[in-house]
C-alpha cells in the first residue's frame, strides 16, 4: 500500500510539475524600441499598399478603383465643398445617400487641399490602413501580454493581408471602419470610458452594421456582470457607474446628431443606401445557404485564412467550454462580433458585396482569435510533451507559416486589383466621360450605377437602384418595377439611360455607347430615353433571357425554347427574345420557326442588324437571293460599316444587284 501511495504521489507531483511550466516568451519593448517597431510596421504597410497602386497604374496606364461606389462618397464630398449641400447634384438632390457620412466628411476636408479625387482617396485609405495597423498592434499587445514578439507576428499577418491592402486602395470607407472597430475594442478592454463612448458613436457614422459591435459589447459586459456576482475579487475590472454615464453621454450625443441628419435629409433614421440594398438584395431573391457557403465559409477558409480558421474554431470551442464552466474568455467579444456580423447579413442582406467587402471587418479578429487559439493549443501540446521549447517552437512555426502565406496571397491578389480597376474604368468611367462629352448640361441620366457616372458626367442622376433616389426604394422588388421605373423617369425628365444590360436590358433600340463588342460580361450601354417608346425588359424577362443564353451554350435546346416562350409572354415586344428563340430553333434545325422568329424580331426592331444578317444568310443558303439582298441592305442601313454584312456581301451572286 505504501508503494502504491508513493507511486501516486510521484504521479501527482509530475502532473503538478507539468502544470507549472512557464511558456511565456517575454519581450516588453522600451520607448525607443516601440518607436522602431511602429516605424518598421509603417514602412512595410505603406509600401505594400502603394505597390498595388503602382502595379495597377503600370498595367493599365491610368488610375481607377475596383469598385464604382467610391465615387458616390466623392460626389457627395465635392458637392458639400462646392455648394455647401449634402447633395448628389450641385445643391440639388439633398439626401442621406452615403452609408458612411463621416468618411464623406473626411473626403470633403481633403478636397480643400487637393482636387485630385484619386490621390485623395488613395491617401485617405492608406492613412486609415496605417491607423488600423497601429491599433491592431496595440490590441494584440494587450491580448498577448508580455509576449510582444507574438503581437508583432500577428500584426505582420495583418499588414500583409491581401484584402486589407486591396480595400485600402479602393476608395472606400472600409479601412476607416476597421480602424474604428479595432480601437473600439481596445478602449473597451482597457476600460477607457470617454474614448469608448466617442468610438461607439463614430462607428455608427462609419457604417450601420456597427450595431453588431454594440451587441457584442453589451452581451460581453452582461456576461462579466453575471460572473462578477460569483467572484470574490474584482478581477473583471468593471466600469464604474460614472464611467457608464460617460460612455452613454458621449455616445448619445453622436447618435442623436446622426439620426437627426438622416431624418432631415431622407426622413429615416438610417441612410438610403441601407434601405435600398436591403430591398435589392433581400433574402427573397438571394439564397442564404449560398451566402453562407460561398461568401462566408469559402471566403474565410482560403489561403492563410484556412490556417487561421483552425485556430479560430479551436478558440471558439475553448470559449464555449469556458462559458460552460462559468469562466470568462477574452476572445468572447471578438468571436461574438464576428458571428453577429455574419448573422446580420445572412438574415437581412445575404450578400457580402464584391470581394467580401461587408465582411472584411472580421479579418483582424480572425487573425487575433486564430493566433490566440493556436497559442493555447501550443501550451496544451507543450504540457503533453513536457517541453517549453516544443510549445514555443510550434507556435513560432505557425506564425511564420501564416506570414509567409499572407505575403504569397498578397502578391497573388495584386493582379486581381489591377484587373478590377480596369474593369470599372472601361465600363463606368468611360460611360461617364461619354455622357459628359456627348450630352447637354440639362440632360438627366437614369442609371443604377451612380458612382463614376454621377461624379464625371456632370449630369443630374435618377438612381433606379434607390441609393440616392429614395422615392424608388420601396418599389424595387415589385413585379412590375420596370413600369414604375419608366413612369418615374418620364416624370423626372430623364433623357438618357446608362445600364449594365445584366441589370436592365433595353431592346428594339440601338445603343449610343456600348462595351458589348470588347468587354463582356457585364456590358455597359447608353441609350436615348424616349418616354412611351423605349422598351426596357422586365426583370423576369431579362433573367429568363440570360438563363436561356446559358442553356443554348450547353445545347439544352428544348428547355431554352420553353423558357424563352415564357419570356415572350412576360415581355411580348422584345426583339431580342425573338432573336434568341431563332437561335434555339436554328440549333434544332427548325428552319421554319427560326425564320418566323427572325422576321418577328425585325418587325419589332427594323434596325436589328444581327437579325437581318441571319435572315440574309438563311435566304442566301436557300437560293432566295432577292430576299437575301433585301435584308443585307437593311444591315447596311443600320450600320454602313457592319463587318459581318460586308463579309456576307462577298458571297452574294454577281447577278444579285445591290439596291
Amino acid at each position: 500500500m505504501k508503494k502504491i501511495k508513493s507511486k501516486n504521489k510521484n504521479q501527482n507531483s509530475q502532473k503538478e510539475l507539468k502544470k507549472e511550466i512557464d511558456f511565456t516568451l517575454a519581450f516588453e519593448p522600451g520607448k525607443i524600441q516601440n518607436y522602431i517597431i511602429y516605424a518598421v510596421l509603417a514602412i512595410i504597410s505603406v509600401s505594400l499598399a502603394i505597390n498595388y497602386l503602382v502595379y495597377a497604374s503600370n498595367q493599365n496606364g491610368f488610375m481607377s478603383f475596383p469598385l464604382d461606389d467610391p465615387w458616390i462618397h466623392l460626389t457627395f464630398a465635392k458637392n458639400l465643398v462646392e455648394y455647401g449641400s449634402f447633395s448628389y447634384f450641385k445643391n440639388e438632390m439633398a439626401t442621406a445617400g452615403s452609408t458612411s457620412p463621416i468618411y464623406t466628411l473626411f473626403l470633403a476636408a481633403g478636397f480643400i487641399f487637393t482636387k485630385n479625387e484619386m490621390i485623395l482617396s488613395y491617401i485617405l485609405g492608406i492613412i486609415f490602413l496605417l491607423c488600423s495597423v497601429f491599433s491592431f498592434y496595440k490590441l494584440s499587445r494587450f491580448e498577448f501580454g508580455k509576449e510582444t514578439y507574438f503581437a508583432i507576428g500577428a500584426t505582420m499577418i495583418f499588414v500583409a493581408d491581401k484584402w486589407m491592402n486591396f480595400i485600402a486602395d479602393s476608395g472606400m470607407e472600409t479601412t476607416m471602419y476597421i480602424f474604428m472597430l479595432i480601437l473600439g475594442f481596445y478602449f473597451y478592454k482597457k476600460r477607457q470610458a470617454i474614448p469608448l463612448g466617442i468610438m461607439l458613436g463614430l462607428i455608427l457614422w462609419g457604417r450601420p452594421d456597427g450595431v453588431a459591435f454594440y451587441a457584442a459589447l453589451i452581451i460581453d459586459y452582461l456576461l462579466l456582470l453575471y460572473l462578477s456576482k460569483n467572484s470574490k475579487d474584482n478581477k473583471y475590472n468593471l466600469f464604474s457607474k460614472q464611467d457608464l454615464i460617460k460612455i452613454a453621454s458621449s455616445f448619445g450625443v453622436l447618435l442623436v446628431i446622426y439620426f437627426i441628419m438622416n431624418l432631415i435629409l431622407s426622413g429615416s433614421l438610417l441612410p438610403n443606401t441601407y434601405n435600398a440594398k436591403l430591398e435589392y438584395y433581400s433574402p427573397e431573391f438571394r439564397s442564404r445557404g449560398d451566402f453562407f457557403k460561398f461568401e462566408v465559409w469559402d471566403y474565410f477558409t482560403t489561403g492563410v485564412y484556412g490556417v487561421l480558421m483552425i485556430g479560430f474554431l479551436f478558440s471558439t470551442a475553448q470559449t464555449l467550454f469556458d462559458l460552460f464552466k462559468k469562466r470568462y474568455n477574452g476572445n468572447f467579444s471578438f468571436i461574438l462580433f464576428s458571428f453577429l456580423l455574419v448573422f446580420i447579413y445572412w438574415y437581412k442582406l445575404p450578400y457580402a458585396h464584391r470581394f467580401g467587402r461587408y465582411l472584411m471587418p472580421i479579418i483582424p479578429f480572425l487573425i487575433l482569435v486564430g493566433l490566440t487559439g493556436f497559442r493555447n493549443a501550443s501550451k496544451i501540446i507543450g504540457n503533453a510533451f513536457n517541453s517549453r521549447s516544443f510549445a514555443n517552437g510550434f507556435y513560432i512555426l505557425v506564425i511564420a507559416i501564416c506570414i509567409a502565406m499572407g505575403f504569397t496571397n498578397y502578391n497573388e491578389n495584386k493582379k486581381l486589383y489591377a484587373e478590377e480597376c480596369k474593369y470599372i474604368y472601361d465600363r463606368q468611367v468611360k460611360a461617364a466621360l461619354w455622357i459628359n462629352q456627348n450630352t447637354n448640361e440639362n440632360d438627366i441620366v437614369g442609371t443604377h450605377d451612380v458612382g463614376a457616372i454621377g461624379f464625371y458626367s456632370g449630369r443630374k442622376i435618377v438612381d433606379v437602384a434607390g441609393l440616392v433616389t429614395p422615392e424608388l426604394i420601396n418599389k424595387i422588388n415589385d413585379r412590375n418595377y420596370v413600369k414604375e421605373m419608366e413612369k418615374y423617369m418620364k416624370e423626372s425628365g430623364v433623357t438618357y439611360l446608362a445600364f449594365l444590360r445584366e441589370w436592365y436590358r433595353v431592346v428594339n433600340q440601338e445603343p449610343l455607347f456600348s462595351t458589348a463588342d470588347s468587354l463582356p460580361p457585364e456590358v455597359m450601354e447608353i441609350y436615348k430615353f424616349v418616354p412611351d417608346s423605349t422598351v426596357i425588359l422586365s426583370k423576369e424577362s431579362n433573367s429568363i433571357n440570360m438563363y436561356a443564353e446559358n442553356l443554348l451554350q450547353q445545347k439544352q435546346i428544348p428547355q431554352a425554347i420553353n423558357i424563352l416562350n415564357k419570356s415572350i409572354a412576360s415581355s411580348p415586344n422584345s426583339s431580342y427574345t425573338y432573336f434568341l428563340l431563332a437561335s434555339a430553333y436554328s440549333l434544332q434545325n427548325d428552319a421554319k420557326n427560326m425564320e418566323a422568329a427572325l422576321i418577328k424580331a425585325t418587325e419589332l426592331y427594323p434596325k436589328f442588324k444581327e437579325a437581318h444578317l441571319q435572315l440574309a444568310n438563311f435566304y442566301l443558303k436557300n437560293g432566295f437571293n432577292d430576299k437575301a439582298r433585301f435584308h443585307l441592305n437593311k444591315c447596311f442601313e443600320a450600320d454602313p460599316d457592319y463587318k459581318f454584312a460586308k463579309d456576307l456581301e462577298k458571297m452574294m451572286p454577281q447577278d444579285s444587284t445591290k439596291k
